[in-house]
């Protein structure tokens, strides 16, 4: 059985909707705003343990603790 995204809707550093299609939907092969950008390892680190890799952060937390840069 292949693993499923996790339904992590809420951004890990400030609690708003994410806007993770992935997330959303339950499918890995939905296109989402989250896989367009990388996120600066400083920033990634701001974000509590037990919330890493299990939730994206919001579009808002990543303009604003770091300048996101498309792939």
């Amino acid at each position: 059985m292949l693993p499923s995204p996790l339904p992590e809707l809420r951004c890990p550093l400030c609690g708003a909707d994410n806007e993770c299609a992935v997330a959303r939907t339950g499918a890995f092969a939905t296109a989402c705003w989250c896989r367009e950008v990388m996120i600066d390892p400083e920033v990634l680190a701001c974000v509590p343990e037990s919330r890493r890799d299990r939730a994206c952060l919001c579009r808002r937390c990543t303009e604003a603790l770091g300048k996101p840069t498309l792939e």
